[in-house]
Formats: C-alpha cells, structure tokens, sequence
C-alpha cells in the first residue's frame, strides 16, 4: 500500500484531520499541514521515472501532547489506515510539528 502514496495522493487532503494511535485504542488528532516534493527538479524528474518523487508530509498537533519518534498507526476517512514512520520537529505558532518522509 505505501507504494501508492505519493505526494498527489496526498495534496487533497492538505488541512484534514488524522488520527494518530499511539497505543492499540488511544489516539490523538493531527491535521496534515503540507504535503510536498522533496530534492531539485532534476532529482523528482528521475524519481518519478523510475519509482515516485520523494515527498514529505508535513502535520500539526496540540502543542500540549508529544509523540516520540516512531511507528504509528494513522487512519483517514478516505485514505484508509497505514503504518508510517514519524518524526517530532518541535513546535511553532501553530502547535507541535511532526513529519513523515517517503523516499
């Protein structure tokens, strides 16, 4: 399934809300921020070719809760249910940054 993905999949869902389980039944809300292309022109153009473009995504969460880096189970509406790997950045004005990076 995460073959699929790539940042076209995701762009329509820029502002959404996604639930994150940080354990078997808890989970905590994250709205996808940005969903964006990742390296030159040149570099995506030969991804693209030969695979996907690597992309990012981008999500912002309560400033009050911390997820660790980590495997986490994240479910959408539309896109379904998947496992991915995601990383804390910190916060900004906004909340708590985390990002997800396919490559």
């Amino acid at each position: 399934m995460l073959e699929t993905f790539t940042v076209e999949r995701f762009s329509p869902f820029v502002g959404d809300t996604f639930q994150v389980f940080y354990n078997d039944t808890s989970a905590v809300e994250l709205t996808l921020s940005s969903a964006a292309e990742l390296g030159s022109e040149s570099a995506r153009e030969w991804s693209k070719s030969s695979g996907r473009a690597p992309f990012t995504l981008l999500f912002i969460g309560s400033p009050q809760f911390l997820l660790a880096q980590g495997i986490y189970r994240l479910e959408h509406p539309t896109l379904g249910q998947v496992e991915m790997f995601m990383v804390p950045l910190g916060p900004n004005e906004q909340g708590m940054q985390y990002e997800i990076i396919f490559t």
